[in-house]
């Protein structure tokens, strides 16, 4: 019922006005798998399919005034199959944020996605390819964990090793990172500083909206793109309609409404 009332609300937003976005704005998108994969066992709704994904992608060559910027978490095979052309065709910027452990074969996203959803990692020859293709490169952590879960030693190693790791693999400098997760409850202030203690010069969360100037450079915004995410949706999340959803705690607006759950 919240969703629903979410895009209801959104919708107004996008009909009666086109005021959500400066030109001088950055517009960054997320995503996460790219491929065929059953929408029923996708409970988080992070696959997008392949044919959406290339018309979303082309929809965006029409804002050419707009600093427009892909991100794509985690490190799935299905970037480089079914992404990775796409971008380079359309010459529209993109960072890849990848997890090394999951690279390294030493986890996997079972335990987020779903038992029926087994999504392989790139390899570092793929990674390689892509960064000297001029895609950016950038850390999702060791092992995607809750960072504020973490004492300070572990967060360091994470945000860290990992940053060293991928440098290591690519020979490139890491500039930029993602939080796991990236909700408002998923970092802080001490785990901003480890990250700009660790050399990142940005950092980028899943909280909904645009980045302007005064934009904390570790707290950057990002639209959250999901498989549900029909064209006309899609146009709704790029002109800012759905902006204001992560100012709002969820349970709080449900409870105002008297929306039983």
């Amino acid at each position: 019922m919240f969703d629903i009332i979410k895009d209801a609300i959104s919708l107004v937003r996008y009909k009666t006005s086109n005021l959500f976005y400066n030109n001088s704005d950055e517009t960054v998108l997320a995503y996460h798998s790219i491929g065929k994969i059953d929408r029923r066992n996708d409970s988080y709704k992070i696959n997008l399919d392949p044919l959406l994904f290339g018309k979303q992608i082309e929809f965006l060559t029409h804002f050419k005034e707009r600093k427009l910027t892909l991100t794509f978490d985690d490190g799935f095979k299905n970037f480089f199959e079914n992404a990775f052309s796409l971008v380079l065709r359309y010459n529209i910027g993109a960072v890849l944020f990848v997890t090394t452990d999951f690279i390294d074969g030493k986890m996997s996203f079972n335990a987020f996605l779903g038992d029926n959803i087994d999504i392989q990692p790139l390899n570092w020859q793929q990674i390689r390819e892509i960064s000297d293709n001029g895609i950016e490169i950038g850390s999702h952590t060791l092992s995607h964990p809750d960072l504020t879960k973490l004492d300070r030693k572990a967060a360091e190693k994470e945000i860290g090793n990992s940053k060293k790791k991928i440098e290591d693999m690519i020979g490139k400098k890491v500039r930029y990172f993602a939080y796991p997760f990236g909700s408002r409850q998923a970092f802080s202030d001490p785990i901003k500083q480890i990250v700009k203690d660790s050399g990142y010069e940005r950092a980028y969360t899943n909280i909904m909206g645009f980045n302007d100037a005064d934009t904390d450079p570790y707290e950057l915004r990002r639209i959250r793109i999901y498989s549900g995410d029909n064209m006309f949706r899609f146009q709704m999340k790029i002109k800012g309609a759905y902006n204001w959803v992560d100012s709002v705690n969820a349970a709080g607006f449900k409870k105002c409404l008297k929306i039983k759950t």
